[in-house]
């Protein structure tokens, strides 16, 4: 990320990479969390659901900064809108990743086998659909370089394509999920079915901040192609 203070001195794509760095950490802890859960490691859990709301917090602290810095005139490739929707999105990632964690660190929970495995397919779904995201924003760099044009800029729309089609898979997931939850009867205490609801919506919604995210820096693109 060095071109871009380079470029533009103090530049603030340096916080929004670091910012990105704190809460794609937060999102791939979600995995140790449910492997704690599966193999009921309570006190590892708890721990990881510890780890992660520090990480966010320490993302919201870099989120301020860079509010700040955003509030004063800065030469920037990007409106300060444009990073800013940018920045909220990826921001919301940590938040709904610190929701889950702690929703699982709740209470002892369990799943049915076969109902646990669809549970842990939908999350390895959803965190392909985030390391997309921490893909394409990994390509600030060499955007910046090509003025957010020519083969660079169609190489990350490619990328940002795909993880759209990827997060119109989620949706259909997220209600079959929740009929079989619900259908699971005496099988989930009332208790645990809700939460797993909530767990199967916060999942949701972390993989709809990483498109969001994405697709706020393709918005860029073709506002850049159109000047």
């Amino acid at each position: 990320m060095a071109i871009l203070t380079n470029l533009f001195g103090e530049s603030p794509f340096g916080a929004l990479e670091s910012h990105g760095e704190k809460v794609h950490h937060c999102v791939r802890l979600l995995e140790d969390a449910f492997k704690h859960l599966t193999a009921n490691h309570q006190d590892q859990l708890a721990q990881t659901a510890r780890h992660i709301s520090a990480l966010a917090s320490e993302a919201d602290k870099i989120r301020n900064r860079l509010h700040e810095m955003l509030t004063g005139k800065v030469m920037m490739p990007l409106s300060k809108g444009e990073l800013f929707n940018i920045l909220e999105h990826q921001d919301s990632m940590a938040d709904r990743a610190e929701d889950i964690a702690a929703t699982l660190s709740y209470r002892d929970m369990s799943l049915p086998a076969g109902l646990m495995a669809e549970v842990n397919a939908y999350l390895a779904m959803v965190l392909k659909n985030c390391e997309l995201a921490a893909g394409v924003m990994s390509k600030l760099d060499i955007l910046v370089e090509s003025s957010f044009s020519g083969r660079d800029a169609v190489t990350v729309s490619r990328l940002i394509t795909e993880l759209a089609e990827r997060e119109d898979a989620v949706k259909p997931r997220q209600f079959e999920l929740t009929r079989k939850l619900l259908a699971a009867g005496d099988a989930i205490p009332p208790v645990e079915a809700v939460l797993w609801i909530q767990i199967i919506g916060h999942l949701s919604e972390l993989s709809k901040a990483a498109n969001r995210t994405s697709n706020g820096l393709r918005m860029t693109l073709q506002i850049k192609s159109s000047r």
